[in-house]
C-alpha cells in the first residue's frame, strides 16, 4: 500500500489512479446504460425469472414469501429461493407505486406475464445498472489491497467490459445483485480486518447475511473468513462478524420453521445434487422436446431426485451404483469437466453466448466494436481462467504448506474463489453461475499476469 506520507509526486501519481479509476467507472455505467436502453426482450419474465417476480408481486402486495399467481386465491408460503433478490423486485414495485402482473399469450402457446415497458421493470434494471457499476469500483479498490495502482485499474477495466456483467444488467435474475454484494462484503471484510475496525466487521457481516439471503451458495463462506481473522489473533474481530452474519440467516430459520411445512431450500439442493452429477443434463434439458434420447435423459434425472426426496439412503446408492458404472468417465467430470464448465464462456441453459434471453437490438450485435469485444472475451476466456487457477494454486501452496503469511484480502480472494467452485462441483455448474464470481476470477488472472510481468523484468535484468 502507498505510504503515510507522500511528496508531490505521489500524490500527483494518486491525483492520476483516482482520476482513472473514475474514467473507468464513467466506462462501465456508460456500457451498462446501453445495454438496457438498446436491447430489448419481447418476454422478459421467463425462466426462474417467473419465480422471483412472482415472489416480488406476494411480497409488495400480499406480505407473504410465496410463487403464487395474482389470480390464485391460497398464496402458500415457501422457502425455495431466498428472499434477497425478490426483495429487491418488491422495493422496485413499491417505488413504481403500480406493479401489475397481467397474463398474455407467450411464445409456444405459453402464457407469460408482465411487459418490457412496465415501470417497475425499469427502475429494476436502473437500479442493477447502479449495482453494476459499484461492482467496478470495489474491484479496484479491493485489488489495491496486494495490486499496484495499474493492475488494479486493469481489473477493474476487464469487469467493466466483461460482457457477461453488462448483459446481466439487463435480466431479471440476481447475478448482477449477488455480485454487488459478494464485492462488497469481501471489501469490508478486508478493510474491516487491515484497519481492525469493529463497525465495518459489523458492516462487513451484515453485508454476507445479505448475499446468503440473496443466494444460499454463500452461507459458509463467511464462517471460512471468520476462521482466518480469527487465526490471525484477532478474536473480537471474527466474533463481531460471526455474530452479525448469522443474524440474517438466523431470522430466515425461524420464519422458515414458523411458516413452511417443508423445506425448498433442501430440496433445490437435491435438485441440483442429482443434475448435477448428470454431465449430459443441460444437453439433454435444451433438446428434451427435441428428441427423444433427451426426454428419457431427463426423465430419468427427475426420478433420481424423486427417490432421493424420498428415500436418502436408496437414492444416494442409485447414484453411486450409476458412478460405479463408469468411474473414470464421473472422475474426469468432477475433477476437471465440470470446473470448468462452470467459468467456461456460453450459457447453457438459455439462449447461449452471454444471453438467458432472446434480446433483440443487442449493443454486441449491432455495433461493431462491441462485437468484436465480445468476440475478444470470449477467446481469452480459457486464458483468465488458466491464469486465475495458477494464481490460486500458488498463493494456497504458499499459504498453506509453506506458511507463508499471504495478504489477507488476496488469500481471502482466492478462497472465495475456491470456495464457489467446489459448491458448485458438488451440486449444479453451468457458465451462468460463474457470473457473480467473474470479478474474483479476474482479480486473480490480474494478479498471475502482474507475477509473470515482475518476473520477467527480473529476468530482464538479470540478462543485462
Amino acid at each position: 500500500m502507498d505510504a503515510v506520507a507522500e511528496g508531490p509526486e505521489s500524490i500527483s501519481s494518486r491525483r492520476r489512479f483516482v482520476l482513472r479509476g473514475a474514467a473507468i467507472v464513467a466506462l462501465a455505467l456508460g456500457i451498462r446504460v446501453l445495454y438496457v436502453w438498446m436491447a430489448t426482450a419481447e418476454y422478459p419474465i421467463r425462466g426462474d425469472v417467473n419465480q422471483y417476480v412472482l415472489y416480488a408481486w406476494n411480497m409488495s402486495h400480499r406480505g407473504t414469501f410465496s410463487t403464487a399467481l395474482p389470480n390464485d386465491t391460497l398464496t402458500p408460503p415457501d422457502s425455495y429461493r431466498g428472499p434477497g433478490y425478490p426483495a429487491f423486485l418488491a422495493t422496485s414495485m413499491m417505488l413504481a407505486g403500480h406493479s401489475d402482473l397481467p397474463l398474455r399469450l407467450g411464445p409456444g402457446g405459453t402464457s407469460a406475464l408482465g411487459y418490457a415497458t412496465d415501470t417497475w421493470m425499469q427502475i429494476a434494471l436502473r437500479l442493477q445498472v447502479l449495482l453494476g457499476t459499484a461492482t467496478v469500483w470495489l474491484v479496484i479498490v479491493l485489488g489495491r489491497f496486494w495490486l499496484g495502482r495499474g493492475w488494479s485499474l486493469s481489473a477493474g477495466l476487464m469487469t467493466a467490459l466483461w460482457p457477461h456483467l453488462v448483459a446481466f444488467t439487463g435480466v431479471l435474475l440476481s447475478e448482477t445483485f449477488f455480485a454487488f454484494a459478494l464485492m462488497l462484503g469481501l471489501w469490508l471484510l478486508c478493510s474491516a480486518n487491515d484497519a481492525v475496525s469493529r463497525k465495518r466487521m459489523l458492516a462487513g457481516g451484515i453485508v454476507w447475511g445479505m448475499a446468503y439471503l440473496i443466494n444460499p451458495v454463500a452461507a459458509l463462506f463467511p464462517l471460512m473468513g471468520g476462521a482466518l481473522v480469527l487465526l490471525r489473533g484477532q478474536r473480537k474481530l471474527a466474533m463481531v462478524f460471526l455474530a452479525s452474519f448469522a443474524l440474517a440467516p438466523g431470522l430466515w430459520a425461524i420464519r422458515n420453521a414458523l411458516s413452511v411445512h417443508d423445506s425448498g431450500t433442501l430440496q433445490r439442493m437435491e435438485e441440483n445434487f442429482v443434475q448435477g452429477s448428470w454431465p449430459e443434463f443441460l444437453v439433454a434439458f435444451n433438446t428434451r422436446h427435441d428428441n427423444d434420447i433427451s426426454r428419457q435423459i431427463v426423465e430419468a434425472v427427475n426420478a433420481e431426485g424423486q427417490q432421493l426426496r424420498e428415500s436418502p439412503t436408496k437414492g444416494l446408492a442409485n447414484i453411486e451404483e450409476r458412478i460405479a458404472q463408469d468411474p473414470l468417465y464421473y472422475f474426469s467430470w468432477y475433477l476437471w469437466r465440470k470446473p470448468y464448465l462452470l467459468w467456461d464462456w456460453s450459457i447453457r441453459v438459455g439462449t447461449g453466448d452471454i444471453y438467458f434471453l432472446p434480446v433483440q437490438h443487442s449493443p454486441y450485435d449491432k455495433i461493431p466494436l462491441l462485437s468484436v469485444l465480445n468476440s475478444a472475451f470470449r477467446w481469452v476466456n480459457p486464458l483468465v481462467f488458466a491464469l486465475a487457477v495458477a494464481s490460486l494454486v500458488s498463493i494456497l501452496w504458499f499459504s498453506v504448506w509453506r506458511g507463508r503469511r499471504e495478504n489477507f484480502a488476496l488469500l481471502m480472494t482466492c478462497l472465495l474463489v475456491l470456495y464457489v467452485t467446489a459448491v458448485h462441483v458438488a451440486l449444479q455448474a453451468e457458465p451462468r453461475y460463474s457470473i457473480p464470481y467473474r470479478p474474483e476470477e479476474i482479480l486473480l488472472a490480474v494478479t498471475a499476469l502482474a507475477w509473470l510481468t515482475a518476473q520477467m523484468g527480473f529476468w530482464t535484468k538479470t540478462i543485462k
